[in-house]
């Protein structure tokens, strides 16, 4: 069976454009089209703010499936044209994973200098909780 992890990622932008570039380029990575990965991330449209997500529960998400090195490669991606843009193009960034060890959680929270409003949105929409869940 293996150990499995709920995963969840997500990057925050200031325009439906941005979205439209990362996602041209990003179809064009390497596993990107192989597994089939540009399909498995949702626009949100978060009233003024754009979302991009992705998440999955009870996934093997091991570093060396092509698949999570694919999904992965999305922050790479954004933080190139981050990077080369600069305050033109904002954005932030959160990554979830909870594995099934009780401590076993990775919460990643990043954004460019120009992304520091959006990030508040990530806080907003995302963290780790645990819960009891009885029926008794």
């Amino acid at each position: 069976m293996g150990y499995r992890s709920d995963v969840a990622i997500a990057f925050v932008f200031s325009k439906k454009e941005q979205i439209d570039e990362v996602l041209a380029i990003y179809q064009m990575r390497p596993f990107v089209s192989e597994h089939n990965l540009v399909e498995q991330w949702t626009v949100r449209d978060w009233n003024g703010v754009w979302g991009l997500t992705f998440s999955s529960l009870g996934s093997k998400w091991y570093d060396s499936y092509e698949d999570v090195q694919g999904l992965e490669d999305m922050a790479n991606v954004v933080k190139t044209f981050a990077d080369e843009r600069g305050d033109a193009f904002p954005y932030a960034h959160c990554k979830l994973r909870v594995g099934e060890d009780d401590d076993d959680t990775e919460r990643v929270y990043e954004h460019d200098d120009a992304g520091l409003d959006l990030i508040d949105e990530l806080y907003d929409r995302m963290d780790i909780r645990r819960e009891l869940q009885l029926e008794f």
